[in-house]
């Protein structure tokens, strides 16, 4: 789902983009993925990776999903690789903002 998106959402489209409504670059992004333990085998990986698919790829499952208010990633998306690479720039997007604002793990 996404908060401060870019463009307006599908479900709420009457409702202004933070862009649109003056605070342009604020985009923050709500996703959510599985994760196996590290060193899964690669087989594991897209055998789960193929159910989840699966599963969203079901057309009531995609209707109860939007009727929660929650956008569909599309196929290509759904891709070990795909979810590493969306990881990789969320952690490079936010990482210098922890940093900067003293945030640490407890």
């Amino acid at each position: 789902m996404r908060f401060t998106s870019p463009t307006r959402l599908p479900a709420a489209p009457d409702i202004p983009t933070v862009d649109e409504a003056g605070l342009p670059g604020f985009h923050i992004s709500n996703f959510r993925g599985f994760w196996a333990p590290k060193n899964t085998p690669r087989d594991v990986v897209l055998k789960l990776n193929g159910a989840i698919k699966n599963a969203l790829g079901d057309p009531t499952v995609q209707k109860r999903l939007r009727e929660l208010g929650q956008e569909l990633f599309p196929p290509e998306k759904l891709t070990p690789e795909a979810l590493g690479e969306m990881q990789a720039a969320e952690i490079a997007k936010w990482w210098p903002v922890m940093k900067a604002a003293n945030i640490k793990a407890q």
